[in-house]
């Protein structure tokens, strides 16, 4: 009986952890076009991490959202290398 129990608790455990790790939907990131299209989403731009974010507002810009995956497939975007695609200058 012990066996038993334990091995339906065994194929419970298995059970929910696939269904967790196929509930989770894979989250691509955007490759915009352009900073006019990467604005419609993101206002102020994107930047690569925390640090770069503060560089832009310590710089006279607005804050750009933080998305890593976001500023990989856009550093095309990144004219100035800065760490920050689409920055926009708090006027």
């Amino acid at each position: 009986m012990l066996r038993t129990a334990k091995a339906s608790l065994i194929a419970i455990t298995l059970t929910a952890g696939a269904l967790t790790l196929s509930a989770v939907p894979a989250q691509a990131a955007t490759d915009f076009a352009s900073c006019a299209a990467m604005h419609r989403t993101f206002k102020s731009g994107v930047a690569k991490s925390l640090a770069a974010a503060h560089r832009q507002e310590l710089s006279g810009h607005k804050r750009p959202a933080v998305r890593p995956a976001v500023y990989r497939v856009n550093t095309e975007s990144d004219a100035d290398k800065d760490g920050t695609a689409c920055e926009v200058a708090d006027r």
